[in-house]
């Protein structure tokens, strides 16, 4: 063990000016059993450590500063042995010094790295105690081995290139019959282009003599329909003649004759502020469950008894309902084109209600087919018309066709409104879109003046400047809810002043001014007050409860649930008919209502709770 140590002391002295070079590596059991490194010198030998790892059964050994004349690498030895089974040799760098290492994988005869070790010249040598092992000489082993490779290698190139001549041969003969079969696909695909050229001059023969043989039917055809219809005009008349004649003898013998359609009480049309509605009511009470429709033709039918044929009556105004007949399944409502109409039934009488916004002018169209006759109201007021209330009184007694007596007095006065800013903070646009310069930024409580409108933009002035906000994000005053309201005084309280109405330029546009109305009825019927009948449902506000609005820059929708129960809800958009009124405005935190109730306009706003329960 001494003489181990000062070996091993001797060969750390013993730094050569250049790497020690290891020739070759054999195993010998002649004299006890030995693996043998052969350094090309016995000077300047390495540093030298031995390492056995119980787990994974390898022996390493390790020399600084040292080349391997065979190379890095895997090298398989003898998988059977109970020494050696093979190694792996490579470099590796610990505390500033280049090692080579040699990790082996042992047998069972090889469990310690406190191995013998020795010194023979230039041979150095680790001692195994165990016995019996197979001698073996790593150049030779390696050299039989490659010699065995490069004769293998050399017989598969004759095999490779026997494959690749009879491959040659066979791709020959494969393109010999790819030519000889593209000629055969070439001759038929001739042959069947001209069968397809003759059955094509067939088919046009055959399809020009059809096209004559239509022809000629279709004039005879043509001719009989013309005679069918001249038979039919004349019977037509014939038939108008006949009920003319027993609609004056009627008349004169002092019967009633029902302007309406049999089983029939009353068909009403009510166009105005962005509705249109038709009423109906039949003899017999209408059930929702019998309304079905509209079908593909925009038909919708009520399933009622009554004759199965009548005469087509033709609704005389609005955009919704063309006409109205009798049916084999019932009364059928034939609707214009594109028209889904909201459909209800209250007190047997069924509604329907359509969204109307091509009338630009305030007031209310009223039409009603009744038994007594059919009867039209025109409460409009033109553009153009100044609000002079003598000219409305004689148009109005003019126009109608049925009297209604009353005394009112209307008061119509144009005042240009401001705007107000009611987001907390909002772009003021060069241009009318979100993508122009930003020509100043504006907070809650800034006041504009209100231009013109856009679209989605309103054109405003604020101060010297003009310029483009959202709609969205401005109200006029009466369009703020209580809570915007007080937030409003604050705003100015906190700017130490009052700012009063912004003076400037008139608004272009019908919808930027206001008609104050105000009138003495002396307990006769109010004439903008809606019909009684047509507007009285809907949705009742002292009823629901606001609990979200969807925020979309061109639709905001305000969602509202009923206080009693609360799994019923409703989605209303601006403009949306509510019981006695309508949606007037919608923004981030509220709803503004518009009601009307014995002919006294108010307005009504809800808040958005915050999450105390309070009002935002």
């Amino acid at each position: 063990m001494m003489k181990c140590k000062i070996l091993i002391l001797l060969m750390i002295a013993a730094v050569a000016s250049y790497a020690a070079q290891i020739k070759d590596v054999r195993f010998t059991c002649e004299r006890g059993c030995h693996l043998v490194f052969s350094f090309a010198s016995d000077k300047d030998l390495p540093t030298f450590f031995q390492k056995y790892d119980a787990a994974t059964k390898k022996f390493t050994v390790g020399f600084s500063e040292t080349n391997f004349a065979l190379g890095e690498g895997d090298f398989n030895i003898d998988g059977n042995s109970k020494f050696v089974k093979n190694m792996k040799v490579f470099k590796e760098t610990f505390r500033g010094t280049n090692f080579l290492k040699i990790e082996m994988e042992v047998g069972a005869a090889v469990s310690s790295d406190k191995n013998d070790i020795s010194l023979d010249k230039s041979n150095f040598l680790v001692k195994f105690k165990g016995k019996g092992g197979r001698d073996w000489t790593l150049s030779k082993l390696y050299a039989a081995r490659k010699k065995e490779a490069d004769k293998a290698a050399e017989k598969q190139t004759v095999l490779d290139k026997k494959a690749a001549a009879k491959a040659a041969k066979e791709e020959k003969l494969r393109l010999a019959a790819e030519k000889k079969a593209a000629e055969k696909a070439a001759k038929e695909e001739k042959l069947r282009l001209a069968a397809e050229k003759k059955a094509a001059e067939k088919a046009a023969l055959e399809e020009k003599k059809r096209q004559a043989a239509e022809k000629k039917a279709a004039e005879k055809q043509a001719l009989l329909d013309k005679k069918a219809a001249e038979k039919a005009a004349k019977e037509e008349e014939k038939r108008i003649a006949e009920e003319q004649k027993q609609l004056e003898k009627a008349i004169k013998e002092g019967g009633a004759i029902s302007a309406l359609l049999p089983n029939l009480k009353e068909m009403t049309v009510l166009i105005g502020s962005g509705m249109e509605q038709f009423r109906l009511v039949a003899s017999s009470p209408i059930e929702i469950k019998n309304v079905t429709g509209p079908d593909k033709a925009s038909i919708i039918t009520v399933g009622l008894s009554g004759p199965q044929k009548s005469p087509v009556f033709k609704i005389g105004t609005g955009s919704m309902v063309k006409y109205v007949t009798w049916g084999s399944n019932g009364l059928k409502i034939q609707l214009h084109t594109g028209v889904t109409p909201v459909m209800m039934v209250q007190e047997g009488a069924l509604i329907l209600q359509i969204q109307e916004n091509k009338i630009k002018k305030d007031g209310f169209v009223f039409w009603s087919a009744q038994p007594t006759g059919i009867y039209i109201r025109d409460w409009m007021k033109a553009v153009e018309d100044k609000p002079n209330f003598d000219v409305f009184v004689k148009k109005f007694e003019k126009d109608s066709k049925k009297i209604v007596s009353g005394s009112q007095t209307f008061h119509l006065r144009p005042v240009v409104r401001e705007l107000i800013v009611v987001a907390d903070e909002i772009e003021f646009y060069a241009a009318p879109n979100e993508n122009a310069q930003v020509l100043h930024r504006l907070v809650f409580g800034d006041r504009l003046v209100s231009m013109d409108l856009s679209g989605l933009y309103r054109k405003v002035q604020f101060g010297n400047r003009v310029g483009y906000v959202n709609k969205r994000a401005v109200s006029f005053r009466d369009e703020l809810s209580s809570v915007q309201a007080e937030r409003l005084k604050q705003v100015d309280k906190d700017r130490g002043e009052e700012l009063n109405a912004v003076e400037g330029p008139a608004s272009k546009l019908d919808d930027l001014y206001e008609d104050r109305v105000t009138y003495s009825s002396f307990g006769r019927r109010d004439p903008f007050v809606e019909i009684k009948g047509l507007v009285e449902e809907g949705i009742n506000i002292d009823q629901v409860e606001l609990v979200g609005i969807i925020w979309e820059s061109d639709v905001p929708m305000a969602i509202l649930v009923e206080s009693k129960n609360p799994s019923v809800s409703y989605t209303l958009k601006e403009g949306d008919k509510i019981l006695n009124g309508k949606v007037l405005k919608i923004t981030q935190t509220d709803v503004l209502f518009l009601i009307q109730e014995f002919g006294v306009s108010r307005r009504y706003s809800m808040g958005l709770p915050d999450k105390f329960g309070g009002q935002k």
